[in-house]
This record gives structure tokens, sequence and C-alpha cells, in this order.
């Protein structure tokens, strides 16, 4: 199984984004049944903060969530289970930020690999872009 970190889903919405090609592919197979790939609920919370942060309007928020919509069923989205947020805590505490703790744990629980460029992400969980 393989994750989708936020800056996938960041670097699809944004076409001046370096990753925007590749991001593109990423979320594409989230939507095909037969790659495995899924987004985690984090992922996608973390990526409307950050649109927010960086002084997107609600409008442009919108139209990034529709388009995401478009991209990401609502099966292939993955929640953290309590045990991975607890898991999440010993990643904090090594450093790992509160975002990348929360992916990173479920990866771990789950025996997925991360689509990210993040390398602090590849410290404790296998990553891949």
């Amino acid at each position: 199984m393989r994750l989708l970190d936020t800056v996938a889903l960041i670097g699809y919405l944004n076409p001046k984004d370096k990753e925007h090609r590749r991001s593109k592919e990423h979320v594409t197979e989230v939507g095909l049944e037969t790659t495995g790939t899924f987004v985690p609920n984090t992922s996608l919370l973390e990526a409307d903060l950050v649109m927010k942060v960086r002084g997107y309007s609600h409008s442009e928020r919108e139209i990034s969530w529709r388009a995401l919509e478009s991209k990401v069923p609502p099966h292939r989205v993955l929640p953290n289970s309590v045990q991975s947020i607890y898991s999440a805590l010993a990643l904090q505490e090594k450093g790992l930020d509160y975002f990348d703790s929360l992916i990173a744990s479920l990866a771990l629980e789950t025996n997925s690999v991360v689509v990210t460029t993040d390398k602090a992400i590849g410290e404790f969980a296998q990553t891949e872009w």
C-alpha cells in the first residue's frame, strides 16, 4: 500500500510547484483501484491548513477541494487509528513534526510506503517519490 503525503497534494494543486507534474501522476493513481494508493486523512487536513496559512482565499480553497474531490474517492481516504495516533507521540519525541508523525505512524501501522519528498518522514518510514 502507498500513502500520499501532503507534498503530493500541494504539488498537484499548484501548477508552479517544481513537483507538479509528478504530483499529478501520484494523485491520479489514487483513483485507480489497481494501484493501492491511498490518501491519509491527515494529509487532507494538513493540505487545508497549508492553504489557509499561505493566504488562499475561501474561493481558492473551494476550487482546490473541488479539484481533489474528483481525484480522491472517499473510499481511498485512510483515517488514523487510535493506535497510530498514540504511536505518533513517540515519533514527535524523536523530532518529527506533528503531521509528519501521524503520516509516518499510519504507514508503520499499515506497512505502507509514504509517497513524499520529505526526508524527515524517511527517517522513520519507508518512502518513495
